[in-house]
């Protein structure tokens, strides 16, 4: 089959897992992406969307990143904006890295060791800067003299970041931390100018390493990136900055949206989101539409956070309760059904990761539609035999049609759910990742959905139960606020040891604990039904992130793009 046709036709379905589509290398032209929502922020520490992060690959550098290869390589990250890996000494609390040279900010000023130790030193500054991950922190920090960023107490403070020369910076942690290198491959880590910082509006405007800059953004319409002059490919290991530019057209209803990338104004869904319904039913009938499309195995776990908070949830009874009642076929039908919708899961490690296991604490019956029985038994002893009213927060979309198979599985045993919807750009910072917002609207019930900040336990797991995560002011992905002593201390210890059996089963461990407390209803690890554009080239689902890798990507006629963006 020549090149051409490969093209027209589409290279077959599930072509670009594990494998590069359309590989061509052409540079120039425009990436043309679209978003239903926009943008958490394009402040690096203040990003928590993974497809944002993946935007981030484009706009910033950081000292190690994931490359750009669609097989288990994909998973290691490798030296970006430094050198070479961390060195680690001290039984890896301390650990060392070496800037390359010539690397430069898209204003032309040279990047240092300090612009990277500023950029950890905001990510302490949670007053005003909430909304990123925020590992480093307790890692960092000193529990005797807190630091709480640059904006309050300084640049001088937090001793743990060392700059001996301006290619040199050295962190040592308080506990080892064998993972390093992937919190290195953080959007938050990436290097800002302090003589360019505006606090909480740095976002508006920010400095950029990567190949590109942001040209234009218009909050809710569009985001346009272009090249940055000041970007060299030759210190660059990870990017191939194919196209000149790219346009993401933002603020889309998830049917119109397929609808036009179907139709090719768009090459890809940049959010991830995955064709809905409508579009799905289109693609069955037609062969090249569905030789276009990726169905892989995210390793995004799809769940309802059950708030021990919000009464009547704070007893064990009610929550397991809901545990029983769940209907996990119609739940799985709401996702998209085994195909689109994701691989039914009783468990919460994703089946790529050493732990995974088969564990089912509360079963839903042979057939899965729930067991109305254990369920009401539960009910009966939490003092509630003839059910409550309740609130189930969500968001539009495939969240919402879960919150409504949600609130038909429980009506059966006389729990009434009202759906509150929240604003997508904003639920998971300040929506379900706010506790201050679930307080007030009494949101007992969550739909949300987690992937793993860097794939391994601790990436995956703790951000969901670790205590000392929970993060009062937004962003928080401990959504239930679960702040079980002995859960930590279990992470802990699986953090700290070697063997990797012995490692495995501390984990294991922390999964069964977790699920005793019944605040997460699990639901299916994620498989999303992406659609690849005709036009794009050398796509690829990323292993680390389990979307299309933008930054790879090329499209195939320049000429037009040219031609269309001038005219």
């Amino acid at each position: 089959m020549s090149d051409a046709t490969n093209l027209r036709e589409g290279a077959g379905w599930n072509a670009a897992v594990g494998a590069v589509v359309a590989p061509s290398g052409r540079r120039g032209g425009t990436l043309r992406l679209v978003s239903s929502a926009d943008v958490d922020s394009l402040d690096p520490a203040r990003t928590y969307y993974v497809w944002v992060w993946l935007l981030q690959r484009l706009l910033n550098r950081t000292l190690m990143a994931y490359p750009t290869d669609p097989g288990p390589a994909g998973l290691v990250p490798v030296p970006d904006l430094a050198e070479g890996p961390g060195v680690a000494s001290d039984g890896n609390r301390t650990w060392t890295y070496r800037l390359r040279e010539g690397v430069c900010f898209d204003d032309g000023t040279p990047v240092t060791s300090a612009d990277v130790r500023y950029a950890v030193q905001r990510i302490f500054a949670q007053d005003v800067l909430p909304g990123g991950p925020t590992y480093l922190v307790p890692l960092l920090d000193d529990p005797d003299r807190p630091y709480a960023g640059p904006y309050r107490d300084g640049e001088d403070g937090l001793p743990s970041v060392l700059t001996p020369d301006a290619r040199t910076i050295v962190f040592r942690l308080r506990t080892p931390f064998s993972d390093f290198d992937h919190l290195m491959a953080q959007p938050c880590v990436s290097p800002v100018p302090r003589h360019a910082d505006t606090g909480a509006r740095y976002g508006e405007d920010p400095r950029c390493t990567g190949p590109y800059r942001v040209a234009e953004h218009r909050a809710g319409s569009r985001l346009l990136l272009e090249r940055n002059p000041h970007w060299d490919r030759a210190t660059d290991p990870v990017r191939p900055a194919l196209p000149d530019r790219v346009d993401v057209a933002i603020g889309f209803d998830p049917d119109e949206m397929d609808e036009r990338l179907i139709a090719g104004e768009f090459d890809i869904n940049l959010e991830g989101r995955g064709l809905q319904h409508a579009a799905q039913g289109r693609l069955a009938g037609d062969p090249v539409l569905r030789s276009r499309t990726d169905n892989p195995k995210t390793s995004f776990l799809h769940f309802v956070s059950l708030q021990p908070h919000i009464p009547p949830f704070d007893n064990v009874h009610v929550r397991r309760a809901v545990h029983h009642a769940a209907d996990k076929i119609l739940l799985q039908e709401a996702r998209g059904g085994p195909v689109t919708g994701g691989d039914l899961t009783t468990a919460l490690f994703p089946p790529g990761l050493p732990s995974h296991q088969a564990l089912d604490r509360y079963p839903t019956g042979p057939d899965l539609r729930g067991d109305l029985d254990a369920a009401r038994a539960e009910l009966e002893a939490a003092g509630l035999p003839d059910g409550f009213d309740a609130v189930i927060g969500t968001q539009r979309g495939k969240f919402r049609l879960v919150a409504d198979a949600v609130v038909e599985s429980v009506a059966r045993v006389g729990i009434r759910l009202t759906v509150k919807e929240l604003d997508v750009a904003t639920y998971f910072s300040q929506g379900a990742g706010s506790p201050e917002t679930i307080r007030k609207h009494g949101l007992g019930l969550i739909v949300t959905d987690w992937g793993a900040d860097f794939p391994t336990e601790y990436g995956f797991l703790a951000p969901l139960v670790d205590g000392r995560l929970i993060r009062p002011g937004g962003g928080n992905w401990n959504i239930a606020e679960l702040d079980d002593p002995k859960i930590n201390e279990l992470i802990d210890t699986g953090l700290h040891t070697a063997d990797p059996a012995a490692r495995t089963e501390l984990w294991r461990e922390v999964e069964r604990r977790v699920m005793d407390h019944a605040v997460i209803l699990p639901l299916v690890h994620d498989k999303t039904l992406h659609y690849r554009g005709p036009r794009a080239t050398d796509v690829f689902v990323h292993p680390a992130f389990g979307l299309y890798d933008i930054q790879a990507m090329g499209v195939t006629d320049t000429r037009t793009d040219r031609e269309t963006d001038t005219a």
